[in-house]
């Protein structure tokens, strides 16, 4: 069954209908005489007492809808009244016509005594109790006028709080819909903080495994860098954001195992200085991705070597390699790249900007403070 509206949703609705009917009831009900901007302010007293309890009454009314709407959800479904069919129109018509009714019998009661006061003590005219200060015909006039008035603020009340009800249903859609787009992009997150695979790790122990004997002192320091790029795998995979000093100096370790590993076939430059290592901040493991990724589309050879450039430009970092794409190139998912994004898509308003530039490929990462 649908929400009931809350105490603040009813007292909106009832600001709006005072809002939209109260100047045309004061225009319908005042005597020509007092339409004057010197009458209105000496009757200013009399207006607000009109509209503060045309307002209570609002209140009451809606809550009054609020509370049959809620039975007829009951007894036919919550889309009942949203949708168009016969059966709601005429019931919803029957409701508003009776809570119109009686609607007009408290405003009439109210407004019979208020226009009674009012012509005593602002015009000077003596008024019996319970005798209409205009004439006979034009009495009744006003009385139909009202009452069409009436019908028309109550059929307004009835559809305002579907409305009302209606847009915090999709509110509530909507804030499900981004929590499960957010669920979706954290365990994307998760995925791309496990981008050291099995496979990394397997081709890193067969690089040291044909190297241990050949050079002790380069083994050591390969062993050392490798545990360091798996500590910080481990220690900041749970880290939103980690300064860009810290992703740099994994970053360093990360190549150093990569240039092992393609001798002088790769190398990445990163030019960045003191001051922007220690002021900005970065999703962890995203250098790590983009450098895997140039590795894994581009061709390098000693004559023609990879050389990705890390530097920083306007609060982004830029991420840069040569466009040398492989003659058999591996199948791209795209979803590595997609993961960064995501993740950014959380942090920041600020996009990831990515493409082939003249001779390149450059992507273009936010820095946050």
């Amino acid at each position: 069954m649908a929400d009931k509206l809350t105490f603040r949703q009813k007292w909106q609705i009832a600001i709006r209908l005072i809002v939209l009917y109260s100047p045309m009831l004061l225009y319908v009900n005042l005597p020509e005489s007092v339409r004057n901007p010197a009458k209105l302010l000496e009757i200013a007293p009399f207006v607000l007492v009109f509209v503060s309890i045309a307002l209570g009454l609002f209140f009451i009314w809606i809550t009054a809808t609020d509370w049959i709407q809620q039975q007829l959800f009951r007894l036919f479904g919550a889309d009942f009244l949203l949708e168009f069919n016969w059966l709601a129109m005429i019931l919803t018509m029957l409701i508003s016509l009776g809570l119109a009714a009686l609607y007009a019998k408290v405003f009439h009661l109210i407004l019979s005594a208020l226009f009674t006061l009012f012509f005593q003590v602002y015009l000077g005219q003596p008024s019996q109790p319970h005798e209409p200060p205009f004439s006979p015909e034009v009495f009744a006039y006003l009385q139909r006028v009202n009452q069409v008035f009436n019908v028309v603020i109550i059929l307004s009340t009835f559809y305002l709080t579907i409305i009302s009800r209606s847009y915090q249903q999709l509110k509530d859609v909507q804030l499900r819909a981004e929590r499960s787009e957010k669920e979706a992009a954290l365990s994307q997150v998760e995925a791309l903080k496990h981008q050291l695979s099995p496979h990394f790790l397997f081709n890193s122990l067969s690089i040291l495994t044909s190297m241990v004997h050949e050079d002790a002192d380069l083994s050591e320091q390969y062993i050392k860098q490798l545990a360091k790029v798996y500590r910080y795998s481990l220690e900041q995979r749970d880290q939103e954001l980690v300064s860009l000093k810290t992703e740099v100096d994994f970053m360093r370790a990360y190549t150093f195992l990569l240039q092992i590993r393609f001798e002088n076939k790769f190398d990445v430059s990163i030019d960045l200085s003191p001051t922007q290592l220690n002021q900005y901040r970065i999703a962890p493991l995203s250098l790590q991705l983009l450098v895997e990724n140039a590795v894994k589309h581009n061709r390098m050879s000693v004559k023609e070597p990879l050389q990705v450039r890390i530097y920083c430009r306007d609060e982004t970092l830029i991420i840069e390699n040569p466009w040398q794409p492989r003659d058999q190139p591996e199948r791209s998912t795209g979803v590595g790249l997609q993961n960064i994004i995501n993740r950014y898509a959380l942090l920041t308003d600020r996009t990831i900007e990515y493409g082939k530039q003249d001779e390149s490929f450059i992507v273009k990462i936010p820095l946050l403070p």
